[in-house]
């Protein structure tokens, strides 16, 4: 009875090292989403400090939106007309390491990890209504092969499910 105890958990453990964390959310005292049925993507910062190659915030503004996109939530400019609630989003980069993500790579290299953070502001007062912090991470002993852009896609897919959750 012991061993088969054992195996549960380890299955168990297994299945839970590759799925994604859910994201944080923090919203101030009283708000809701619901009310908020346009979105405005704004900038995304890299804090992250890792040496990319490219313009990292660029290329997960573009990520984010497609994502949001997908999920069927209304996107405006930041310079929308409009006197119907805006939620704008202004994300940050926060954390990126590149661990084993390529399957040339012995998995002793270490975990990779992703953490973005999304602040949800009101889009014409500027007030601050919450934040998403989506972050995952792939520790080395997992099977999952996954590149960096993979990894930084799914940082973005999971803020915008979480977005497009909390609008419903």
């Amino acid at each position: 009875m012991r061993s088969l105890y054992h195996v549960v958990i380890i299955v168990s453990s297994a299945l839970v090292a590759c799925q994604p964390l859910r994201p944080q959310v923090s919203l101030e005292p009283g708000v809701s989403l619901k009310s908020y049925h346009l979105v405005a993507v704004g900038p995304v910062q890299d804090r992250s400090g890792y040496p990319f190659h490219y313009p990292i915030g660029d290329t997960l503004h573009v990520r984010l939106k497609d994502a949001l996109q997908q999920d069927g939530v209304p996107l405006v400019s930041t310079s929308s007309d409009t006197a119907a609630p805006i939620l704008f989003v202004v994300s940050s980069l926060d954390r990126f390491k590149n661990g084993a993500l390529n399957v040339a790579l012995p998995s002793s290299l270490g975990t990779s990890e992703c953490v973005f953070s999304s602040r949800l502001l009101d889009g014409h007062s500027g007030r601050r209504l919450g934040e998403i912090v989506s972050s995952e991470i792939i520790d080395p002993e997992d099977t999952q092969r996954i590149t960096p852009q993979q990894l930084l896609t799914t940082c973005a897919r999971l803020t915008a499910d979480e977005l497009e959750r909390r609008l419903k």
